[in-house]
């Protein structure tokens, strides 16, 4: 099995059409389009859906006390807004 993962980079420079392309050209592939703003891949591709499953998550970071020893790697690997709430929660 090969994988192909298309991640990252400034909006609007074709990540989207460019994994649709190679797409195309692929058989028995599993398609999957994790843009939480802008999930559109399905407009390129017009694929048969077999599942769907809503995702539900919180806005408020949620700190395990018990498991959390405060040594802040959660805060520096974090790329959303969830750092800011962490500081201020620590």
């Amino acid at each position: 099995m090969k994988e192909l993962v298309v991640i990252s980079g400034k909006g609007g420079t074709g990540k989207t059409t460019i994994t649709a392309s190679f797409a195309s050209l692929a058989e028995n592939k599993v398609m999957c389009d994790c843009d939480v703003d802008a999930a559109n891949l399905f407009l390129l591709l017009n694929p048969t859906i077999l599942e769907e499953e809503e995702i539900r998550f919180s806005k408020v970071a949620n700190i395990n006390e018990e498991e959390c020893n405060k040594c802040g790697i959660c805060e520096e690997n974090c790329v959303s807004r969830q750092s800011v709430i962490l500081k201020l929660i620590q």
